[in-house]
């Protein structure tokens, strides 16, 4: 069998890898690149790898593409796949994409050919895939046991341990293959050794806490509406604390995707929608956006209510700045920024905090990565003692040499033949 790591080696998100036999190849993942940690401007990147057979326009040669996650590193090229390549996917996961490919217009979309059910297996040519739920800042999120020639490759995706379930510990401690001929692993906290990993249940504690010091003000909080356990973390917080949890139109109609447990507006009373001004006003000039925007319009909070309440959290974004300039009595509330500290950066970001500071917000970090750090990964590889360890999704994949056994380091684009 062979293995190409067409795009990971050396970089953090942008994952593609191919799997290959004689008679079938299977491509895992077909991520858009994400900016480097120095850069000031966070443009979107849209370098293909090169994949024979994978794109439009050219004869197809791949007989399936399987998707980790929805996570733009991990999907976001997509909407450059040949329509003939059969696409597998988790279906809440594919739900999520869509809907947030609706509202931001993205390529990133996908009809799948099957959804991926954990430990169920896929056969697709001379490959048996097995997909098994992680834990990850990404819901539905799967790593791969995949079988071909007698050998058996197991790729983690991005995963991590300190989530509010416990699918990854379950996954590499009882699901696992005893016999693993090489083991993709990501190593993401490989360049953040240091760093203190927090668990979800921690970061809810302290925003809980927060919440209850300044019970007098309203708290927003600034995170990625697809993050599913910290939008969980963050209602239980809200709720424990006395007030209402408002979600935007666009974080309410992703939430709908997921399912009745996880906090949204049809389910849960203390629950409310906010419209933002521009994403409502554009919104209803898209040929479905009337539908995906009036269906939660009986849960609507004001601008105007809200500026007569202070018992509520509400979760916000870039993007809504403007909402935020025309609410009142924002004086002193709180700001939970709750994501990774490099998107701090950005243009509009940079305006929301500079707005935040002008109107005497109070601004604390609440956040933990997505990603496993160095004494998972250690249990990963320990429960399965695979023959060889391929280090990707990491700027530092020299790192696990010292830490590990079996190590063996490619380069994007080389062939490796087990």
């Amino acid at each position: 069998m062979k293995i190409i790591v067409h795009r990971g080696t050396h970089q953090i998100g942008g994952s593609c890898i191919e799997l290959a036999t004689e008679n079938t190849r299977i491509i895992l993942d077909i991520g858009q690149e994400l900016p480097s940690i120095d850069e000031t401007e966070f443009q979107n990147k849209s370098q293909l790898p090169q994949v024979k057979g994978l794109y439009n326009g050219g004869e197809k040669a791949i007989d399936a593409l399987f998707i980790s996650h929805y996570h733009g590193d991990h999907v976001g090229l997509i909407g450059n796949v040949h329509p003939d390549v059969p696409i597998y996917i988790g279906e809440k996961a594919a739900k999520i994409l869509n809907m947030t490919a609706q509202f931001t217009g993205s390529k990133a979309c996908v009809s799948p050919a099957g959804y991926l059910v954990s430990g169920q297996e896929i056969k697709v040519g001379d490959f048996s895939i097995v997909p098994y739920l992680v834990d990850h800042s990404a819901f539905d999120a799967y790593a791969f046991v995949i079988y071909a020639e007698n050998k058996c490759i197991v790729y983690t995706g991005d995963i991590r341990e300190h989530g509010k379930k416990k699918l990854s510990t379950y996954f590499f401690r009882q699901k696992l293959p005893k016999e693993i001929d090489a083991l993709l692993i990501e190593g993401t906290m490989m360049g953040r050794t240091t760093e203190v990993i927090e668990t979800e249940e921690q970061i809810e504690q302290k925003a809980y806490d927060f919440m209850v010091s300044r019970k007098d003000r309203p708290i927003f909080v600034i995170q990625s509406s697809a993050n599913i356990d910290r939008l969980v973390g963050m209602y239980r917080a809200t709720k424990r604390s006395g007030r209402i949890f408002v979600m935007d139109i666009f974080t309410a109609n992703i939430v709908s995707q997921v399912g009745g447990r996880i906090p949204n507006p049809y389910t849960f009373k203390d629950v409310r929608v906010f419209y933002p001004f521009h994403l409502t006003r554009r919104m209803f000039k898209e040929p479905d956006g009337k539908e995906l925007m009036k269906q939660f319009s009986q849960h609507l909070i004001s601008r105007k209510e809200l500026g007569e309440r202070k018992d509520y959290c509400m979760l916000v974004r870039d993007t809504m700045l403007s909402d935020l300039q025309h609410i009142n009595n924002l004086e002193g509330a709180g700001i939970i920024y709750s994501m990774w500290s490099g998107y701090l950066k950005t243009e509009r970001l940079e305006r929301m905090m500079n707005y935040a500071a002008k109107m005497n917000m109070e601004i604390i970090h609440l956040h933990t990565s997505g990603h496993a750090g160095i004494k998972t990964l250690q249990n990963i590889a320990k429960s399965c003692s695979p023959e060889r360890i391929i280090p990707i999704h990491t700027e530092y994949p020299e790192r696990f040499i010292d830490k590990f056994a079996n190590v063996v380091i490619v380069n994007d684009n080389e062939a490796i033949f087990i």
